[in-house]
């Protein structure tokens, strides 16, 4: 059920403690909804190197301009920085490469023929299950809103929480004006109900056997976010909490490879700046409560100022952009014949 993955994903008591070595840094979007990360992309690249056993430590992100790639999820490990992608799962797609190449390639073990087999798996998911996980989170007004909500709402200040998921959609929506949209959901289904035929044949814990590949990450970034959002769209979440064995797969994965968190990276700077305090720390001993220090009142005057200027300078972008209406576009992704078109319209709404 869902309560139960929830259960076993929150699970989280003793943090691993790290080695003196270099580690890799994944900057994500944070945990939402009982899943590790309310973008599924960040849940793929997590979970390959989860699924590896290396050493990692997580930066949580409140926005993707957060990250240093100014996209999420990105990697950092020692000098390397992930590079920028169009897109989320692009991203999540370069840190799997790097990992894959420099620290383990979990698809070394396959045969020629398996090899094959998961190429066409690999493809499947990239260019059916993205494009309905993109549809179904910011082209489906449900999904949208919850999306909103969850990413938005409550982390960035009005008016830059509508401001920034309403650009982020109008761009996501001229990646997909070439999607066929009536065949989006009938698409995916398919590859879940060849997804849940393997799983059946194989017999095995993995889509491959024994041992995971790179395909069971990018599989677990969609099918948690299938089972357990509430902005997927309802025939996505049916398929899967159908199938008994997607469900027996994903809690499986999740009790392997998510039952201990990622240590913080906060935590990890602390120790190695601190040294032993981080052993206690993980033993359980509590370390001493740091003296808080309250702010001047002329530091709090500086913060007013600072959020009021902000603040005026956020309504003032809105108030332009709004009151122009050369960026305003008010049809959605299905009733645009292509941005061709609906750069045509807009040039003779201003004539």
């Amino acid at each position: 059920t869902n309560d139960s993955a929830v259960v076993l994903y929150k699970r989280f008591r003793v943090a691993p403690v790290m080695s003196n070595q270099p580690i890799c840094i994944i900057y994500k979007w944070s945990d939402f909804w009982g899943l590790p990360s309310l973008s599924p992309a960040c849940i793929q690249a997590e979970a390959y190197l989860r699924l590896t056993g290396v050493e990692f430590a997580i930066e949580v992100c409140s926005t993707s301009s957060s990250s240093p790639t100014g996209q999420l999820p990105a990697l950092e490990k020692g000098a390397y920085i992930s590079p920028a992608a169009s897109d989320e799962f692009a991203s999540a797609a370069a840190v799997i490469a790097y990992a894959k190449k420099h620290i383990k390639d979990l698809d070394a073990h396959l045969s020629l023929c398996q090899r094959a087999d998961q190429l066409a798996f690999k493809n499947l998911i990239e260019t059916r299950l993205n494009v309905a996980t993109n549809v179904t989170m910011w082209c489906e007004s449900r999904g949208f809103n919850e999306l909103k909500k969850a990413a938005y709402s409550e982390k960035l200040p009005f008016p830059l929480n509508q401001l920034v998921p309403w650009s982020k959609q109008r761009e996501v929506r001229r990646r997909l004006a070439q999607a066929d949209i009536d065949q989006v959901y009938p698409n995916a289904l398919e590859v879940l109900d060849a997804i849940a035929d393997r799983l059946r044949s194989t017999g095995g814990p993995f889509l491959f056997g024994t041992k995971p590949t790179t395909v069971d990450a990018l599989l677990l970034g969609h099918l948690l976010f299938y089972r357990m959002s509430p902005a997927v769209a309802p025939v996505l979440q049916d398929k899967v909490q159908s199938q008994r064995v997607l469900c027996e797969y994903v809690d499986r994965l999740l009790v392997q490879n998510f039952s201990v968190p990622a240590v913080p990276r906060s935590a990890l700077e602390s120790s190695s700046s601190e040294g032993p305090s981080w052993t206690e720390a993980a033993k359980g001993q509590k370390k001493p409560t740091p003296t808080v220090v309250e702010p001047s009142p002329a530091e709090q005057q500086f913060r007013r100022h600072s959020y009021y200027w902000l603040l005026g300078a956020g309504t003032a972008i809105a108030s332009y952009i709004l009151l122009s209406g050369r960026y305003i576009q008010f049809a959605t992704v299905m009733e645009q014949a292509g941005e061709d078109e609906a750069d045509d319209e807009e040039e003779d709404v201003e004539q």
